[in-house]
């Protein structure tokens, strides 16, 4: 077994553009999207950074594989990988050069040759990348992507990310989230809009119930503050930052674990469901975001 690591992208000047690019052909493990600068004035943080990066979407003939925005994917990062993306240089110094990457995955593990994104023609699969001209934090930026193929792959699962936006409800308290049927789901990330605050607890989503096939089960009640907790298995915990740094854990998320040992054993099978949801106690009738981790098919 062998890998192939190749430059889809090299130093492209950032602009204010919808980026189409044709990916290879060869069963993908993953894609490794980074966008580089130099600091202006300042230190620029993460949130600063990250926000120039709109959103990343892949798509297979127009089905979509991959699409979620920036700040979502970087939770999927921080979530499988156990730990936080890179960026490099945090230094308050002018013009220094400073890079955030972001993993693109296609399976729960990387390099596995049988979860991963199968072969396709040229041309079916492509890579959407929605993004903003660096300016004021950060400037002078430049794109790179690289992409892992497993050329000796024949892989019978890969993993699907999607971000749905959930509406507000009108209302406080429960509101249901209709899920995907179809097939297994390995994890939901939860991003809020509020979060709690100075002087406040309040949170757009106070705690978090699924509902299989109208009953409540696996997550019956999970609050925000124990979700917040979770993020130790996930390599958050409490980071100690410099107020000017901001925080490196994924803004606002928490997730919801189908497969916290990674085997695939607690996976919530959705492919024979008549119904799925979440059920959102909503502290606050505000949109928020749930990015769903499903396990497909290759083959199908």
């Amino acid at each position: 077994m062998k890998f192939l690591r190749t430059s889809i992208l090299r130093d492209h000047t950032s602009a204010t553009e919808n980026l189409e690019l044709d990916l290879p052909t060869l069963p993908l493990s993953h894609l490794v999207f980074s966008l580089s600068g130099f600091n202006v004035t300042d230190e620029a943080t993460l949130a600063e950074i990250i926000a120039f990066i709109n959103k990343i979407r892949v798509a297979d003939n127009g089905v979509n594989i991959i699409n979620c925005v920036s700040e979502d994917l970087y939770a999927v990062n921080q979530y499988m990988m156990r730990a936080r993306p890179i960026l490099t240089a945090m230094l308050a110094t002018d013009n220094l050069p400073r890079t955030l990457s972001l993993i693109v995955p296609f399976g729960r593990t990387l390099f596995n040759p049988n979860e991963c994104y199968p072969a396709r023609k040229k041309g079916e699969l492509t890579l959407f990348a929605d993004l903003t001209a660096l300016a004021t934090s950060i400037d002078n930026g430049i794109i790179n992507i690289d992409a892992i193929q497993l050329p000796e792959a024949s892989p019978s699962k890969f993993m699907k990310t999607t971000t749905l936006t959930v509406q507000a409800p009108g209302a406080t308290g429960d509101n249901d989230v209709n899920l995907p049927l179809g097939n297994e789901i390995i994890a939901i990330g939860a991003r809020l809009t509020t979060w709690p605050a100075a002087t406040a607890h309040t949170a757009g989503i106070e705690d978090v119930s699924i509902l299989v096939n109208e009953k409540e089960d696996i997550y019956a009640s999970a609050s925000l503050e124990c979700l917040m907790g979770d993020g130790i298995f996930y390599g958050g915990g409490s980071p100690t930052n410099q107020a000017a740094n901001g925080s490196l854990n994924a803004p606002n998320t928490v997730w919801l674990d189908f497969d916290p040992l990674k085997n695939g054993e607690y996976l919530l099978d959705a492919k024979s469901l008549s119904s799925l949801k979440a059920r959102l106690n909503m502290g606050v009738s505000e949109a928020s975001y749930l990015t769903l981790l499903e396990l497909c098919d290759a083959n199908s």
